[in-house]
């Protein structure tokens, strides 16, 4: 590695016919990255957020004002140019996050918010030429990880010592309920990236956590939930139109996922290599119209690294069609395949978007399966984002989706396996420990409802938000069937969070300060009493609730 970097180096300082053109990687959840989407709907400007990010940001891009929050260039700052090269710095990025009794976290790339206070700083710098582009921009972390009240579903080892495992999933998943019983602190690569790229297209080395689809909050397959991992990457830097064909845009990497320390199910330690693909299109005569398919397999390098598993993206569909070529799953290599179908609809004259993602785990045994059964180990988010004129305000943007990851009541006639994991590669689909898909997790729903207000420097936001945690779980754990009562189970203990938020941004420039509270209502929280029914019913069981307030605050500071 030290020697590519160090011949990548000498071409950036001695190739002569470069003429610079000031780009840079925008991270996921960054003020610039909110700022592109809004503008994709408020001015009709098609940009690639669609099929994947993060995404490239063109410095060369005047500010339409310099006065409003949308408007205004938060790009990163250019220390040096020349006519060969550019050095500039990323936005420095500082926050501060308080639980005060439960842990709530989510879509915070390498971050975990536990219980006490999480502190992070993101930023670092960018070499940009016409044909190479580094980013070195680290996440570093210090999580404070104070104890908690522990759910009930959690094992302790031989010795009689709690076992940092996932609630419920046990070792079936590598997503610590908490990340061990002391401090920590995080050094992770972030946003870190070497690009070669020419024209719309692009290749290359990066350790960028990934945002794949067009989904707002929670997308199914790929998210910042967790940090990235170190990945080869190939494919588009924007849309590429072809003549009377439409536009398409490709993203493919091969990567290694690592697990956490606290995982100690089957297979710990193994190599695990993934590798997806990601490909969108757009219609010529609707081009305001984007259609998508996500593939991803998690495969078990036993024998070391074939190319028999870079070509594995090829695989068939069907699980007949994969049984009868490679063989039955004795034989064939240990492996988990997840995909998804998405679409999304830009609606420029109502300045709104209307999107979805249909997500399905494993193969259907075949095309009749399918038709037959498609809600088979499937998920789905849906969601419509609008910007509106408001008396007194600029504008405002109202966001609804609707996440469901609960199996459906096919699962009393056919066997559904929790989402996100796989009776062979158990570490499931996570990266050191966190979910790489929606944030929600496995068996969970979610519905949102999101308002922020604009006006010249200034951002005031609200937000509503009903998440259930593993219904499918619950189903499980407090069935008629596993219950003393025959007639019913135990529908009234779902384990439910009512969040209700506020979020501000003041960003006069080069400073921009935000900050959060959240008001959780946990209900029946630690799933204690699941599925004892003894003379309890619907009016007399204990409320064991717990609330949880989140205060943040953070400061971006833009040279």
């Amino acid at each position: 590695m030290r020697i590519i970097l160090h011949l990548f180096l000498i071409f950036l300082f001695n190739v002569g016919l470069l003429s610079v053109s000031n780009a840079q990687t925008i991270s996921i959840g960054s003020l610039q990255d909110e700022q592109i989407r809004l503008q994709t709907l408020k001015f009709d400007s098609l940009n690639s957020f669609v099929i994947s990010r993060p995404y490239t940001f063109k410095n060369n891009q005047e500010p339409i004002s310099s006065n409003s929050l949308i408007n205004k260039n938060l790009s990163g700052s250019i220390i040096n140019k020349n006519d060969y090269f550019q050095i500039g710095l990323h936005p420095i990025f500082i926050q501060n996050t308080f639980n005060s009794r439960l842990p709530f976290s989510e879509n915070n790339n390498a971050a975990w918010y536990g219980r006490g206070n999480t502190t992070e700083l993101l930023t670092g710098i960018f070499i940009h030429s016409d044909y190479i582009t580094v980013n070195l921009q680290p996440h570093i972390i210090f999580q404070k990880n104070k104890d908690f009240l522990h759910p009930r579903f959690i094992s302790r080892d031989s010795d009689g010592n709690i076992r940092f495992i996932a609630e419920g999933v046990q070792d079936g998943m590598d997503a610590p309920f908490r990340f061990g019983p002391d401090p920590y602190t995080t050094f992770d690569w972030g946003y870190s990236s070497i690009r070669f790229h020419y024209n719309e297209f692009e290749t290359g080395l990066s350790t960028e956590p990934l945002w794949w689809g067009p989904a707002v909050r929670y997308p199914l397959v790929m998210s910042n939930n967790a940090p990235g991992f170190k990945h080869f990457f190939l494919g588009t830097r924007e849309r590429v139109k072809i003549p009377y064909l439409g536009a398409f845009q490709l993203r493919w990497i091969l990567g290694y996922p690592k697990e956490s320390e606290y995982f100690d199910g089957t297979g710990q330690g193994e190599t695990r290599f993934t590798n997806a693909v990601n490909v969108a299109y757009s219609p010529p005569f609707f081009e305001n119209l984007t259609v998508g398919i996500i593939r991803l397999f998690h495969l078990f390098e036993t024998n070391g690294f074939e190319f028999s598993n870079v070509t594995r993206i090829f695989d068939p569909f069907s699980r007949s069609r994969l049984v009868s070529t490679q063989g039955d799953d004795g034989v064939r290599q240990d492996r988990n395949q997840l995909a998804s179908f998405y679409a999304h609809l830009l609606l420029p004259e109502a300045r709104a978007e209307i999107y979805a993602e249909f997500y399905k785990e494993d193969h259907s045994y075949d095309l009749r399966d399918l038709i037959n059964q498609p809600h088979h180990n499937s998920a789905y988010t849906i969601g419509f984002q609008k910007i509106s004129d408001f008396p007194w305000v600029d504008f405002i943007n109202t966001n609804v989706e609707i996440t469901n990851l609960t199996h459906t009541a096919l699962r009393q006639v056919r066997v559904q396996s929790f989402f996100y994991t796989h009776s062979r590669i158990r570490q499931g689909h996570t990266n050191r420990g966190q979910v790489l898909g929606a944030a929600i997790g496995p068996g969970s729903n979610s519905q949102l409802l999101n308002i922020d207000a604009y006006k010249n420097e200034y951002k005031l936001g609200l937000f509503i938000q009903r998440y259930v945690d593993n219904d499918s779980f619950h189903f499980r754990e407090g069935s008629a069937s596993n219950a003393l009562s025959a007639n019913f189970g135990d529908y009234f203990r779902h384990r439910v969070n009512l969040n209700l938020g506020l979020n501000f941004l003041y960003g006069p420039g080069p400073f921009y300060i935000n900050s959060r509270v959240v008001w959780t209502k946990a209900y029946n929280y630690g799933r204690f009493d699941y599925g004892r029914l003894d003379g309890i019913n619907a009016t007399n069981y204990d409320r064991n609730d717990r609330t949880n307030v989140q205060f943040q605050i953070g400061i971006t500071y833009i040279l």
